[in-house]
């Protein structure tokens, strides 16, 4: 099923009024996005990546890559921020701090806990006043201010922007981001959907009825997008109209439910000639009229019944070629 919103995001980038959806990171937040598609889909869709990624997956949308988030394995918030950590607690709370060692009983501590003033010093293990500092050997460690402990180098961490937590690399979760456009393929298969909508509208007006195309219906229990709606006024009549390449049981159920919520007549069309097994015994009961739109636009009564709940690619390769046909 694609939805009316995921048909719109679609359309945007078949006319060219959009070239393609890119990532946008939050810099505050480290929020990932795509607003540009975002803006098209309707509150009911599935978040704007789930949607990208699922048309890239069926080769209507190509993806190239741009960069690669974390998300954070506690809250799942997008976006963790790089940092460095003590390899002993995790703390991130490490500090780079010079350190001296006592040469003559091997203390090893910051040089701030031998100093007792200024040019003085004194060995906190054994309490030694140092006459030189020939007598420690100097170095630079990082000190975790947690713990105590002090190491070469910190491990390498990712903190949360939300909840603070923070974890090696390696336990977060790895997103890669890519910018997705239309495929050749994806182009055509937006037309055929377009042209069955537009050929569903055409049908109803000459019908008399006043059919607009990618709007939403109104009801009780809230707004439903919906690909066609149509009345009658004189006669009280009114239409809701779904599109789908092959239509399985659910998409007939929400078809019905949605036609029941404004006393409308469903209309299921398939952009494929088929449906699966499950829709006939809803269509039945709802009164629900399925038609089969042709590659050329029109509409006819005939479909087939499969228990393949999806279409696979070659399929959508093959309406895509005939489309492209004279």
């Amino acid at each position: 099923m694609v939805s009316p919103g995921t048909l719109t995001a679609l359309t945007a980038l078949a006319d060219g009024s959009t070239a393609e959806y890119e990532p946008s990171i939050d810099t505050d937040t480290g929020d990932v996005g795509y607003p540009a598609a975002e803006r098209h889909l309707n509150d009911d869709d599935p978040g704007a990546y789930e949607v990208l990624e699922s048309l890239a997956q069926r080769d209507i949308l190509e993806k190239t890559f741009v960069e690669k988030v974390y998300v954070c394995p506690s809250c799942d918030a997008e976006g963790m921020q790089y940092t460095t950590a003590c390899g002993g607690c995790g703390s991130a709370y490490t500090v780079e701090t010079d350190l001296f060692e006592h040469l003559a009983c091997g203390h090893i501590a910051p040089r701030d806990e031998f100093e007792v003033g200024a040019e003085e010093y004194v060995c906190p293990g054994c309490e030694v006043e140092l006459e030189t500092l020939d007598e420690v050997e100097r170095g630079t460690r990082h000190v975790c201010q947690d713990c105590g402990s002090y190491f070469e180098t910190p491990e390498h961490a990712l903190r949360c922007r939300e909840c603070s937590e923070v974890f090696a690399p390696e336990d977060t979760i790895e997103r890669v981001l890519c910018r997705y456009s239309l495929t050749d393929g994806g182009r055509q298969w937006v037309d055929a959907q377009l042209a069955a909508r537009e050929s569903v509208v055409e049908m109803l007006e000459e019908r008399g009825f006043e059919a607009e195309a990618d709007t939403t219906v109104h009801t009780d229990a809230g707004d439903h997008p919906v690909h066609v709606y149509a009345e009658d006024i004189l006669l009280d009549s009114r239409i809701v109209a779904s599109i789908h390449e092959r239509p399985v049981e659910a998409d007939a159920l929400h078809l019905r439910d949605v036609a029941a919520a404004v006393d409308a007549r469903p209309f299921l069309i398939t952009t494929l000639g088929s449906v699966g097994a499950g829709v006939e015994p809803v269509a039945e009961s709802a009164d629900m009229r399925i038609l089969s739109a042709e590659t050329d636009g029109g509409l006819r009564n005939d479909y087939q019944v499969t228990e393949n709940p999806r279409p696979s690619q070659s399929l959508m390769q093959r309406i895509a070629s005939a489309v492209r046909q004279p």
